[in-house]
């Protein structure tokens, strides 16, 4: 079956594998399975970017003016904005919030359970044009999008980011699907540990604090999080698009999972943060013109289609 493409991005793909949800572990990872909870502040000092006076003064600086640790410092003139991203890169890559204990990631990740498959060989084709075309083109977002349900948007999202990781690249795949979310079941991590809608609602200080690294080597994780009532609300703040553009400066691609455009605007306001998306069709389920229908509304949403795949059942 052909697949409709747009900017030359395009494949076909077989079909998904149902498998059991994996159970949970808390949020983060761990350098030699100890706890490892170091804020952006030690990470700056042990780095030698601040002295402990800087460090007490950066402290009553942020308290008289309601600022993060790391905005009081820049503000203050102590660090640069690249002594912070350094720091930031380096929590990110050790920062634990989460116990080392899980079950190995699931079948559904058909790069690493079945690398001979067709479905593998399918996403190694899409790797191959998502290089090409946009990863080399110095593009760092990619929003994952489906019409409806059921048509393997996670499943396509979570192989390509396995598949990325595997030839070198710096992945960051972020589950923005708080309605009905999988990722937290494909990578076997805890649904109810800090994730996306704990940064949104204010739980967490800032995004790298609820990113689960080295999930797999080169592949970190941001899982939905707890339940929430409001995920439209979140995804449409500025929180989300601050948040947004932080990762991006971390990753080579950080690649959004999506709700269906058929049930809420959410995909529409994690695309427009992303600034492109690839959208999944599922073969003869997904109608062309309510592809067409999406693509224009992402269009408006100012956010570039770079491709489709038809995904085989």
């Amino acid at each position: 079956m052909s697949t409709h493409a747009m900017d030359n991005v395009e494949t076909e793909i077989g079909a998904e594998t149902e498998v059991e949800a994996a159970p949970a572990h808390d949020a983060g990872s761990v350098d030699g399975g100890e706890r490892y909870d170091a804020p952006i502040r030690d990470v700056l000092t042990r780095l030698g970017f601040l002295s402990l006076d800087q460090v007490a003064k950066v402290q009553a600086h942020a308290a008289e003016r309601g600022l993060d640790f790391d905005q009081a410092a820049l503000e203050l003139g102590f660090i640069t904005t690249e002594d912070l991203d350094r720091a930031r890169e380096q929590l990110i890559n050790s920062l634990a919030l989460q116990n080392i204990a899980r079950r190995p990631v699931s079948d559904e990740l058909v790069v690493l359970s079945d690398p001979g498959s067709v479905r593998a060989e399918s996403i190694r084709m899409l790797r191959t044009s998502i290089i090409a075309q946009h990863i080399k083109n110095g593009r760092r977002g990619l929003a994952v999008v489906a019409t409806a349900d059921g048509h393997g948007c996670s499943w396509v999202a979570a192989n390509l980011a396995v598949a990325l990781s595997q030839v070198g690249f710096k992945i960051l795949l972020v589950d923005a699907n708080m309605r009905s979310p999988r990722q937290d079941q494909i990578f076997g991590l805890d649904p109810n540990a800090p994730g996306l809608s704990s940064f949104l609602s204010l739980q967490v200080a800032r995004p790298e604090r609820v990113v689960n690294a080295n999930v797999l080597p080169g592949l970190a994780l941001i899982t939905a999080g707890p339940p929430t009532s409001r995920p439209q609300e979140l995804l449409s703040g500025n929180r989300f698009r601050d948040g947004v553009n932080t990762l991006l400066r971390e990753y080579d691609l950080v690649i959004f999972d999506t709700p269906a455009a058929n049930t809420s605007a959410d995909a529409l306001n994690v695309g427009a943060g992303a600034a492109y998306a690839l959208v999944v069709g599922r073969s003869n389920h997904s109608f062309y013109k309510d592809i067409n229908t999406l693509t224009d509304q992402l269009a408006a949403a100012r956010c570039a289609v770079v491709g489709a795949v038809l995904n085989e059942f």
